[in-house]
């Protein structure tokens, strides 16, 4: 599979993620924000709790699941990130991760939310 492939394939889990956040009563502030550490795919409010919030988007799960493709050294990248973009907040605030499952014609099958992961 190619890189613009797994790109618009991530693309839309994350639109999926943010829809799904939405209906949950989240307030998306941000999305695809970045530093030079890295990139956190969708940044949110929960409540008063700012969420970062890491979507990750397979088709099928042939070859394993979107959770088992996030990993300590993906958690805390996204930590040193959130760090940086809250250095000025008191607000308390967590990491999620979202799984989405596609089928081939890339229809979300299964959306699995986990909250403060780290």
């Amino acid at each position: 599979m190619n890189k613009t492939k797994n790109k618009s394939t991530g693309k839309i889990g994350e639109d999926i993620a943010s829809e799904f956040l939405k209906k949950k009563g989240y307030q998306i502030i941000e999305r695809n924000w970045g530093n030079k550490w890295g990139e956190i795919d969708i940044i949110a409010k929960d409540k008063d709790i700012i969420v970062f919030v890491e979507v990750k988007t397979k088709i099928g799960i042939n070859f394993g699941t979107p959770e088992e493709m996030v990993g300590n050294r993906k958690l805390s990248q996204i930590q040193k990130v959130s760090s940086i973009y809250t250095q000025n907040s008191s607000s308390p605030k967590r990491i999620d991760v979202i799984a989405v499952v596609l089928s081939s014609d890339m229809t979300p099958i299964r959306i699995n939310h986990y909250e403060a992961v780290y």
